[in-house]
């Protein structure tokens, strides 16, 4: 069911010729492109948070991904900020790639004051980001690779050459079709793309809920173990 990846502006022209019924396209500058990307983010919005779901599209992994943080170790320093797009960690976290770190419940890291096991805890919040800390009692070593998987924020469009992570992009094509038509007092074509929009929302979610061939959907959290 995947799309081909479609930046701001194609998904932007896309809308003009559909909504338009010509080629010309909206000026990059104009104030009706400027609010198309308003209510393209808006789709990017509800895809996000539609029913709670776990989209697998923006579980990432911080050494791979993250360019805004340091992803390798020094001895003697135990904490690190996390990259500034992360919602929830997902599982251990790995430093040289075989050395496995246990997340403990923040509110739990008292009674480990004199444990020397790996364990490491997170502090803070999505306004204000999450620092990842690693138990003081053990040795880090210098220039470890710190390695783990997150669940990111969708990343919303700021520029013509923005793309969106959801894996079938003209969902936002039909939302702000449907809300350019509904602006319009066009109510039966705003219905007409809302509907083609929600369907292709659905389709997504249920195509997530199904997971890969032969692969359990098994994803630990950590529970209250993540934040303050």
């Amino acid at each position: 069911m995947a799309s081909p990846i479609l930046t701001e502006q194609e998904l932007l022209n896309i809308v003009y010729a559909m909504y338009e019924a010509d080629t010309s396209n909206w000026a990059a500058t104009s104030d009706e492109y400027l609010s198309a990307r308003v209510m393209a983010n808006a789709a990017i919005n509800r895809w996000e948070f539609y029913e709670q779901t776990n989209w697998r599209e923006l579980w990432t992994t911080h050494a791979s991904t993250a360019s805004d943080i340091v992803k390798t170790t020094t001895a003697g320093t135990y904490t690190y900020a996390c990259s500034t797009d992360m919602i929830k960690p997902a599982s251990y976290i790995r430093t040289n790639t075989t050395n496995y770190w246990h997340v403990v419940p923040l509110n739990q890291v008292p009674t480990h004051a004199n444990d020397n096991t790996n364990f490491v805890y997170f502090t803070g919040n999505i306004k204000v980001g999450f620092t990842l800390a690693f138990n003081p009692n053990t040795t880090l070593t210098t220039a470890h690779v710190i390695s783990y998987e997150y669940y990111k924020s969708a990343t919303r469009f700021t520029a013509t050459t923005s793309t969106t992570e959801m894996t079938d992009p003209y969902f936002i094509v039909y939302f702000v079709l449907s809300r350019l038509y509904e602006n319009d007092g066009e109510d039966s074509k705003a219905s007409k793309a809302f509907q083609e929009a929600e369907g292709r929302l659905e389709n997504m979610r249920t195509q997530n809920m199904l997971g890969f061939e032969n692969v359990d959907d098994l994803i630990t959290g950590l529970g209250d173990g993540f934040g303050y």
